[in-house]
């Protein structure tokens, strides 16, 4: 019997989502024209309560306090901020939206827009969204939101040319070497992206991101062994660096060092507890210990912060497959080929559940897409199971 695909087997490069950037305290933020008739004293802790509030399950009441402070207090930025991810995560795109934008009328700001270019792409405004991350620039998150949105439009493949038509006018640039390995990586080219990385550290030995791309690479080729050493060396040049933390925390579920993993995971968590990529390890280091319960919420949460993280859908799919609950199943991965249409794993997995729900003519035309899509054990497994149909034919037939 096939079973769906999961983060923690196939271990595949994510497509990087617009979410917003955790808010921090101490940021100033005016907004013209807005005033209060409520006293209410100034509370410098009211970012980190409210924050905590919304991820302990109370988002309407986090959103509803944390407004009433913002109208009280229209010169401070973090909380502003705050609300306004927060009316990101609820989906109440046009309050986001209003936010950010005001923000962004009081004086420039990169993390402003890549919020914004974060709402734009849940609207399918991919060419605002564009528009925003590259405002965003140099944020390194801003360049792979850029890469995501790419993506989504079908256009990757000629943003990937001119990406490297920009490396090769400043080959001694390292952002524009970084900018081509994360392209190459985010197409699944391992081969140039490995290069290219190698590249990026050659010419900045102290390149934190690129040291974290080769151990990257290596994990999506799975040699976990290799990836420690380089992963370990970015984390040694910036020690909260997440994305490294994060990798190494991967690199560790992959040799099942459970402890290690633990420790990489949680001290990420601690750093950047709105990481998407995060809670979806965290979700398959509770999955490994059998707590499916725990894993699905951290999918769940992974989600809920980042509707575009593709990996949360894989495993929290494969959880409730698993379970035998095969419509929760189904249903998870139609809401993850609803933001990522070109996914091979996705159209496998949506194989698989048909075939077990009986649909066998839709788990064919599935299993036909996903042989024809560019990750390679999508399309090897979608292979096969096709090779079983036939022969299934061909004997029914004689």
């Amino acid at each position: 019997m096939r079973t769906i695909c999961r983060l923690s087997s196939l271990l595949l490069l994510a497509a990087v989502a617009a979410s917003p950037v955790a808010a921090r305290a101490g940021e100033v933020l005016h907004l013209d024209g807005q005033s209060s008739t409520v006293a209410m004293p100034s509370d410098p802790a009211i970012v980190q309560r409210e924050q905590r509030r919304a991820d302990g399950g109370d988002l309407p009441g986090a959103i509803v306090d944390l407004s009433h402070y913002v109208a009280a207090h229209p010169d401070q930025r973090g909380p502003m901020v705050l609300l306004g991810d927060l009316y990101y995560r609820a989906r109440q795109l046009t309050k986001a939206e209003d936010l950010y934008r005001e923000a962004l009328s009081l004086g420039d700001s990169r993390a402003i827009h890549n919020r914004l270019g974060g709402v734009y792409v849940l609207e399918r405004r991919y060419d605002d969204a564009v528009r925003e991350f590259r405002a965003a620039l140099p944020l390194p998150s801003g360049f792979e939101n850029l890469i995501a949105v790419h993506r989504m439009r079908g256009d990757l493949d000629r943003f990937e040319e001119q990406t490297a038509v920009e490396a090769d006018r400043h080959p001694t640039d390292v952002d524009a070497a970084l900018d081509l390995a994360l392209v190459y990586d985010a197409q699944g080219r391992d081969v140039k992206a490995l290069a290219a990385y190698h590249h990026v550290v050659d010419l900045d030995p102290n390149c934190a991101a690129g040291y974290n791309g080769i151990g990257s690479v290596l994990i999506s080729e799975r040699r976990y062994t290799d990836a420690i050493a380089p992963l370990q060396h970015a984390l040694a040049l910036d020690g909260r660096f997440v994305a490294a933390l994060n990798n190494l925390g991967d690199a560790s579920l992959g040799l099942t060092d459970l402890s290690s993993a633990q420790g990489y995971l949680e001290r990420a968590h601690r750093i950047a507890p709105d990481d998407a990529s995060v809670l979806v390890n965290l979700g398959v280091l509770a999955d490994l210990r059998g707590n499916r319960a725990a894993a699905l919420e951290d999918y769940g949460r992974a989600i809920q912060v980042d509707p575009f993280q593709v990996e949360a859908y894989y495993d929290m799919a494969a959880d409730y497959d698993a379970l035998g609950q095969h419509e929760l199943a189904q249903a998870v991965t139609l809401k993850g080929l609803a933001i990522a249409a070109d996914d091979g794993i996705l159209h496998y997995n949506l194989a698989v559940i048909d075939d077990e729900l009986g649909r066998h003519q839709d788990a064919l035309e599935q299993y036909r897409k996903a042989a024809q899509m560019r990750n390679a054990e999508a399309a090897r497994l979608a292979r096969l199971a096709l090779s079983a149909y036939a022969q299934q034919t061909t004997t029914s037939a004689r």
